[in-house]
């Protein structure tokens, strides 16, 4: 399976690594030649919020059979419901069920976000993924980082 990831830090900056900022991790995936079975195709780290995802189908999926696909973290609220072929066309934006829109999914340990085909192996499809994240800093916090408050 191909892909393609780029990181957008929100700021457009690389102050990210050390403050927080939230991250759109941007991925271009071709599930057109996957079997069926679970790909894990970002791991997301200790710590995480997972904000969300959207995903646009950019060539109508296609399967000898009735493949579907679903995308998302396997065993979690944040996991989309399964796409058939029908459903899957040109255009149709994949995002979690409405349950988990407004609720962050928060890692207590490191997660895949993953590609699911079921049933069968897809013989076309693509689509662009856009999973945002706040990560946990990866630095201690110096006293510059934050304000002080003191009470009397």
């Amino acid at each position: 399976m191909g892909k393609v990831d780029k990181f957008y830090p929100v700021q457009g900056t690389n102050k990210f690594e050390t403050v927080s900022f939230p991250i759109t991790k941007a991925m271009a995936v071709d599930f057109g030649v996957q079997a069926a079975g679970t790909v894990a195709l970002f791991t997301v780290p200790k710590g995480a919020q997972v904000l969300g995802f959207t995903a646009r189908i950019t060539e109508a999926m296609e399967s000898a059979s009735a493949a579907t696909v679903q995308i998302g973290f396997t065993g979690s609220d944040m996991l989309s419901t399964a796409h058939g072929s029908g459903a899957a066309v040109l255009n149709t934006i994949i995002a979690p069920p409405s349950t988990s829109t407004y609720n962050p999914y928060f890692l207590l340990a490191a997660d895949t976000f993953d590609i699911i085909v079921a049933s069968t192996a897809c013989t076309a499809g693509k689509m662009d993924i856009f999973l945002t994240y706040i990560p946990i800093p990866n630095v201690d916090l110096s006293t510059s980082d934050f304000m002080s408050v003191v009470t009397a």
